[in-house]
């Protein structure tokens, strides 16, 4: 609310300088006179035109503007020396076949994934674009395992995933994959299973990798003192829009900011909270800031 607050004010008083210039009036006070000086309407009219070339860019350029980002996470689990890579797709949000839509089964081909990882929300629009869904899902030969995000309503959730042959993770049994000789043991819950998360990570083995995925970050707490080794989580879209120096303006977490985006460690557990890729529904796509971003986990064992 504060930054909405200060654009209103920054383009009134732009506005209100090229009005009183245009109107030519003689001003009644000092203040008046420094206000419609040239200085100050450089100044106004320079913020309020980066403004604009800012709100242009977010809209038309950063949507689409795919990154990758890496996370390096060691291992006792893990045979000495092996690597596992694992790839977290969060939030895709698919409105059409569009250009982000296009660029992205190379892109992840290229990663060379060996377990592909859904955090949920899959649905950006409320026209029927499962066929666009299911043919995206289908673009990677690999394990893949989703849980079911708080819009995901938008469209044919389950019909989707099971058409993609993608594993969904509804919270009642976790499921077991193995990538050359390494066991993994991958649980997943819907939106809104905080209440019951813990009872059923508590039950996890202990000789496995234990990842779980759950839309929001703020089940992490849910996790602690659990056999999980890692969370992956979406939903905050990193903010879409994040300040220099401050980050996300809004995240819709419970939380606020404290697992805006990012990895973190508290209480024997990790959490990788992903910008995602696509942007809030039903209202038009702006990101800055907050280039959309495939996560991409590389599982290295350790002697410790």
């Amino acid at each position: 609310m504060i930054f909405v607050g200060a654009l209103v004010i920054l383009y009134w008083l732009a506005f209100r300088w090229v009005f009183d210039r245009w109107r030519g009036k003689a001003p009644r006070s000092r203040f008046e006179q420094g206000f419609r000086s040239k200085w100050t309407g450089g100044v106004l009219l320079g913020l309020a035109g980066l403004g604009v070339v800012c709100m242009v860019y977010g809209v038309c350029i950063e949507p689409q503007r795919l990154t990758v980002k890496t996370y390096t996470l060691a291992s006792s689990k893990l045979p000495p020396g092996q690597r596992v890579r694992l790839v977290q797709l969060a939030d895709l949000h698919v409105r059409e076949a569009g250009a982000r839509e296009r660029a992205l089964p190379e892109l992840v081909r290229k990663l060379k994934p060996d377990i592909v990882l859904y955090t949920g929300d899959f649905f950006g629009t409320r026209a029927d674009v499962n066929s666009v869904v299911v043919q995206l899902l289908r673009s990677w030969s690999v394990p893949q395992y989703a849980t079911e995000g708080n819009l995901d309503g938008l469209g044919a959730f389950e019909g989707c995933l099971k058409q993609a042959g993608v594993q969904l993770l509804d919270g009642n049994a976790p499921q077991f994959c193995e990538v050359r000789g390494m066991r993994f043991c991958i649980s997943g819950f819907p939106s809104g299973a905080e209440g019951y998360m813990r009872h059923a990570l508590t039950r996890l083995p202990r000789d496995t990798f234990n990842l779980v995925l759950y839309h929001h970050p703020q089940g992490f707490p849910e996790t602690w003192e659990t056999p999980t080794d890692l969370m992956l989580a979406g939903h905050t879209h990193g903010g879409q829009i994040r300040l220099p120096f401050y980050g996300a303006l809004i995240t819709l977490d419970r939380f606020g900011k404290r697992w805006e985006s990012g990895l973190f460690a508290e209480h024997g557990a990790k959490l990788i909270v992903s910008r995602g890729i696509g942007c809030e529904p039903l209202v038009p796509e702006m990101r800055f800031n907050c280039a959309p971003e495939v996560v991409v986990i590389d599982l290295v064992g350790s002697t410790r």
